[in-house]
């Protein structure tokens, strides 16, 4: 009896034409998807042996299935009404539904029944930022430029899409903050840092409300690589005169930056018999001349610092006098000795007696005076630069009666 009650008053077997999905008369619209973003529906039926809010009934559970056409790639119709995944492919989708009641029924007093009708679901290209890390480095001081992009993706396999310009850009609040200099906008991270450090913050790339996308980010901002340097090039020396064969010795140290330092030779050419190796500029010039270089020192970020000198080799020192004029008893007497090479000042000196009356001018190697006594003098000199390099030589001094 209770049954065929039920079964009398039983409504016609319906879809739902307000919930989710809108009855535009020719079809349900359902809400639009987004690619890449997920989505979840439940369809909503009335009537038949199904639930009957105004009579409190609980009923019999609906099932659905898609009968022609096609969901949006990516989305699955459930038998019990639930439309859901990831589109995976933007456009124009309609497909037919089939609602009906528990078939076979669990209860006797149901009587199956069959509703059909046409449903859409717009899917809109989806938002994504593409950019996963920033390889741009940072240092303190230094200009900034890092791009962010973003595409509007209209396919998921393979992932195809059109650059998302006129997208809006923000740093999402309380997610971190970019380093003190740096600023977000249409796309893109400048400015120049002022503060060492490591900084976490998530971006968001928007083209309407239901159209967003954030991805977390990090700056590690570092100070400048810098050089200072021992040796020849001590302090602010940055010309070094040295001659031939006579060592030189420099160490160059990098600061700063990330990691280890990678040491090239920038431009120029060091003297012959001279290298350099990890900042280290050791070695003998071998030939005389004024060599200009530059050494560049590199972190593993591609931060780089570059340190210009010169060095000035002369050739090396030599007494270049041959012969010394022969003089004249009780007559004054004028020589010069002569030299080539070496590195200024120098300074003169015999090593063996002069003629009684003869001097030398110990820094222009002059001899001069006068002597009485007639005789063949032969006397050694020497001559020491700036770089204690020495050079001697015998040479006779002939005074005539």
């Amino acid at each position: 009896m209770l049954a065929g009650v039920v079964a009398a008053t039983a409504a016609a077997l319906a879809f739902d034409d307000a919930k989710p999905c809108v009855d535009t008369q020719t079809t349900f619209v359902c809400p639009q998807g987004v690619v890449g973003a997920s989505y979840s529906i439940q369809l909503e039926g009335r009537g038949g042996c199904g639930p009957d809010p105004a009579a409190g009934s609980a009923g019999l559970p609906y099932q659905y299935r898609v009968l022609n056409g096609a969901l949006p790639p990516g989305l699955s119709l459930s038998s019990s009404g639930r439309i859901s995944g990831t589109p995976a492919q933007a456009g124009d989708y309609s497909f037919w539904v089939e609602l009906s009641d528990e078939n076979p029924p669990s209860q006797s007093w149901c009587v199956p029944k069959q509703a059909e009708r046409p449903f859409s679901i717009k899917v809109l290209s989806g938002l994504t930022i593409t950019t996963n890390a920033l390889s741009q480095p940072a240092t303190v001081g230094a200009a900034y430029s890092a791009p962010i992009e973003a595409m509007l993706v209209t396919s998921l396999s393979p992932l195809t899409g059109t650059p998302a310009a006129g997208a809006t850009w923000s740093v999402v609040a309380g997610s971190g903050a970019l380093p003190p200099g740096l600023t977000l906008g249409n796309g893109v991270i400048s400015g120049t840092p002022t503060t060492e450090g490591s900084y976490q913050f998530k971006v968001q790339a928007a083209l309407a409300p239901t159209r967003t996308h954030s991805q977390t980010l990090s700056i590690v901002v570092r100070s400048p690589v810098a050089i200072t340097t021992t040796g020849a090039f001590t302090g602010d020396t940055r010309l070094v005169r040295t001659e031939v064969g006579v060592p030189i010795s420099a160490t160059l140290t990098a600061s700063g930056g990330a990691g280890t330092y990678t040491w090239s030779l920038a431009s120029g050419a060091l003297p012959p018999g001279v290298t350099a190796s990890n900042g280290t500029i050791i070695g003998k010039p071998t030939t005389a001349g004024a060599y200009r270089f530059s050494l560049s020192a590199a972190d593993v970020e591609g931060r780089t610092a570059t340190f210009a000198a010169t060095v000035l080799v002369a050739p090396r020192l030599a007494i270049s006098t041959l012969v010394l004029r022969p003089g004249k008893a009780a007559k004054l007497y004028r020589a010069k000795l002569a030299k080539t090479g070496g590195v200024a000042p120098v300074k003169w000196t015999a090593r063996s007696p002069l003629p009684r009356g003869i001097r030398l001018d110990r820094t222009l190697g002059l001899l001069s005076g006068m002597t009485k006594k007639p005789g063949r003098y032969r006397v050694t000199f020497e001559v020491v630069d700036a770089l204690k390099v020495t050079s001697t030589k015998t040479l006779v001094i002939n005074v005539l009666a």
